[in-house]
C-alpha cells in the first residue's frame, strides 16, 4: 500500500471509525496503558507483554515507558512483541510516570497480556479516541469473589481489596475527581492533579465515579483473586468504559448473557433509571445512578437468556478470576482479531442463527465440528470457537455483525472460561471480501497546488486522483466530502477530468496516461465555459450539499481530491527480526 495520507483531513476517518451506538473500534494511533501489580501463585514467574498489531505497510510504532523503544513495521497484519519485566509492574498506592504510551503513525492494535506459560490474561488496551473524562465504577460484591486471605499465603491489607489505576490521557496536567461513600452511605468526593501521563492507584471500596477535565483510561483490577482452585489465585484485570461509549445512546439495547461462563454476578451500572426486561418473564426498574448485581432478578440468565435495556448501561459478567463486559447488541461488529496463545486458548462468538454459517475465521468456514448451541431460546445462538489457538485469527462475517470475545484460558476441565474478554474489534461494518481495516473513500489534501502537481500527490499519498465515473461515484463523494466539512473546508478541489488539447473533449485521465471517455456529468449551471477559460475541472460543496464541477486553469491552485481503495487485513503472524 502507498503512503499514508499524511496531511490529509484525518476528520474523515476518525468519523468512521466510531459513531455513538456503534460497536466501539480498537484501531487507534495513540494508546496508554499500565501495568498493574501481578501476585498470582505463578508471579515468580510471570511477566508482561504488549502485542501491537500493524494494518498498514510501513507503519512507525514508538512505545515509550523508561526507555523509548521504536520499530517501522513495513508489512499490514505485523504483530510486534515487546516483554516487560514485574519490575514494571505498578503496585503503590500513589501517583506516578509508570504508564505505557504507544503511538503510531498509522492505525494499529494493541493488546497487554500477562501471567506465565498457560496462565495467561490479556485485555484490549483501548486507543484515546475511545477514552472519556466520566466513569460509572461497578460496585463488585467482595464477599462472592474475593476469599483471598483464606486461599493464599499473603494477608497484607493492601491486598485486601480491588483497585482503580487512572492514567492521564493528555500532555498536560488533568484535574481527577473521586466520588465515594462509605458504609454508613455518607458522600464524599476528593481531587487530585496529574501530570501529562501519569497516573494514580488507589483502592476502589466505595468509589462510585471518577470524573476528569480531561481524558483518563481507568483500569479496575486484583493482584490477587481467588479462582476456586485450591490454593491458587489469579489476577483480575478490566479496563473501564466511559460513560458514553456504554450502548446504544438513542434507544434500547439487547445483551447476551453466555451461559457457558460461570455466572457469578451479572453487575450492571448506569448514571440513569433504567428498565430491565426478560422477555415477557422478568422485568425490573433500576434507579440510576446505581451499580447493582441484577442476577437475583433474573434466576434463569444463567441458560443465555437476553437482556433488553431501555438506556445506555455496563452489563459486566462476574466469574471467577474475569470481570466480562458484555458487548451489547448495537457494538457488533463484522471483523474481530483474536491473538491465540500458543499454550491453547479459544474464541467464543455470538451470531444470529440465519447468520452462523457465515462466520469465517481467516479466509475459510468454522470448522464443521464446531457447535452452535441456541441461546435460551431467543433468536441468536452462540459457538465455543476452540481452534487450537496457537496463531493470530480474524473472525468475521461477510454480511452481519457478530460478538466475538476471546478465551484466554479454560478450566482444568476444559469447559468453563476462567480469563477472556471482547475480542480486538477491526471493523463494524460487513464486508463480503473480509476484515476492512481502510474503506473505499475520498480524501481532501490540505494544501492547495496546480492540477498537475495535485494529481502527482493523488498518486503517491494515495491510490488515486478522484474520478467520477458514474452517479455511485458522485453520490460516495457527497457522502465522504460532507462529513465533519463545510464549504469552507474544501473551497475547491481537483479532479482527474481535463480538456484533450487538440479536439477539446473531455476525459478522464488514469494513472497510466490513459483516458476514460466521459459518460456521466454534474456541471454548474453555466459549465464548462469555453476552453480559454479553463482546460481542467474542479469540485466544489454548494450550501446544499451538492458538489458541482466547473472549468478552470489548470495552473491555477486548488486542493487535490483522492481516492482510496479498500484495505483489507489479509493475514497476521508475528514480526521477527
Amino acid at each position: 500500500m502507498k503512503n499514508c495520507v499524511g496531511r490529509m483531513l484525518a476528520v474523515l476517518l476518525t468519523i468512521f471509525m466510531f459513531t455513538p451506538g456503534l460497536s466501539i473500534d480498537s484501531r487507534g494511533k495513540s494508546f496508554i496503558t499500565a501495568f498493574p501489580e501481578n501476585v498470582a501463585y505463578y508471579y515468580r514467574k510471570s511477566y508482561n507483554q504488549l502485542k501491537i498489531t500493524s494494518l498498514h505497510e510501513n507503519t512507525n510504532v514508538t512505545v515509550y515507558m523508561g526507555e523509548i523503544k521504536n520499530v517501522v513495521i513495513s508489512e499490514p497484519g505485523k504483530t510486534w512483541v515487546l516483554n516487560f519485566t514485574k519490575e514494571f509492574e505498578e503496585y503503590r498506592f500513589t501517583s506516578s510516570n509508570w504508564s505505557v504510551r504507544i503511538t503510531s503513525d498509522k492505525n494499529i492494535t494493541v493488546l497487554s497480556v500477562t501471567g506465565w506459560w498457560g496462565r495467561f490474561q490479556s485485555h484490549v488496551v483501548q486507543p484515546d479516541q475511545n477514552l472519556g473524562t466520566l466513569y460509572q465504577i461497578p460496585a463488585l460484591n467482595y464477599s462472592k469473589l474475593d476469599s483471598f486471605s483464606s486461599s493464599v499465603m499473603y494477608s497484607e491489607a493492601r491486598y485486601i481489596s480491588f483497585r482503580l489505576i487512572i492514567i492521564n490521557a493528555v500532555k498536560e496536567r488533568n484535574n481527577v475527581t473521586f466520588k465515594w461513600s462509605n458504609e454508613g452511605g455518607q458522600n464524599f468526593e476528593n481531587t487530585t492533579t496529574l501530570n501529562a501521563y501519569n497516573l494514580f492507584q488507589l483502592q476502589s471500596n466505595g468509589v462510585k465515579e471518577i470524573k476528569a477535565t480531561s481524558k483518563v483510561a481507568v483500569l479496575l483490577t486484583h493482584p490477587c483473586i481467588d479462582t476456586q482452585q485450591s490454593c491458587s489465585c489469579s489476577m483480575m484485570l478490566n479496563q473501564l468504559r466511559p460513560t458514553n461509549m456504554t450502548g446504544n445512546q438513542y434507544g434500547k439495547d439487547r445483551f447476551f448473557v453466555p451461559s457457558t461462563f460461570d455466572v457469578q454476578q451479572l453487575l450492571l451500572t448506569t448514571n440513569q433509571t433504567v428498565k430491565i426486561s426478560n422477555g415477557s418473564e422478568y422485568s425490573v426498574e433500576i434507579k440510576g445512578p446505581n451499580s447493582i448485581d441484577i442476577l437475583p432478578s433474573f434466576p434463569n440468565i444463567r441458560k443465555g437468556f437476553i437482556n433488553t435495556i431501555n438506556k445506555p448501561v455496563s452489563l459486566q459478567l462476574i466469574s471467577s478470576g474475569l470481570i466480562l463486559d458484555l458487548i451489547p447488541e448495537s457494538m457488533f461488529a463484522a471483523c474481530y482479531l483474536v491473538h491465540f496463545h500458543p499454550s491453547g486458548s479459544g474464541a467464543f462468538v455470538i451470531a444470529n442463527k440465519s447468520d452462523q454459517d457465515g462466520v469465517r475465521m481467516n479466509d475459510q468456514q468454522l470448522p464443521s465440528a464446531i457447535k452452535w448451541n441456541d441461546m435460551g431460546g431467543t433468536e441468536s445462538q452462540y459457538s465455543l470457537a476452540v481452534v487450537n489457538g496457537t496463531e493470530s485469527s480474524t473472525i468475521w462475517h461477510p454480511n452481519a455483525t457478530i460478538a466475538v470475545y476471546m478465551i484466554d484460558r479454560w478450566d482444568s476441565d476444559e469447559k468453563k472460561p476462567i480469563h477472556g474478554g471482547p475480542a480486538i474489534t477491526i471493523n463494524a461494518d460487513p464486508d463480503p471480501n473480509g476484515c476492512v481495516v481502510t474503506p473505499k473513500m475520498y480524501i481532501v489534501g490540505t494544501d492547495e497546488m496546480s492540477w498537475t502537481n495535485s494529481r502527482q500527490y493523488c498518486f503517491d499519498k494515495a491510490d488515486d486522483f478522484a474520478r467520477l465515473i458514474n452517479a455511485d461515484d458522485q453520490k460516495k463523494l457527497v457522502m465522504d466530502m460532507t462529513m465533519g466539512m463545510t464549504p469552507r473546508d474544501l473551497g475547491e478541489g481537483w479532479i482527474s477530468l481535463r480538456r484533450d488539447l487538440l479536439s477539446t473533449a473531455w476525459y478522464w485521465l488514469n494513472e497510466n496516461n490513459t483516458s476514460s471517455n466521459l459518460n456521466y456529468t454534474s456541471w454548474e449551471n453555466g459549465q464548462p465555459m469555453k476552453p480559454y477559460k479553463g482546460m481542467c475541472a474542479s469540485v466544489y460543496l454548494d450550501t446544499n450539499n451538492n458538489f458541482l464541477w466547473k472549468a478552470a486553469h489548470c495552473c491555477s491552485r486548488k486542493k487535490p481530491v483522492c481516492f482510496n481503495e479498500t484495505r483489507y487485513l489479509k493475514q497476521v503472524s508475528y514480526l521477527t527480526k
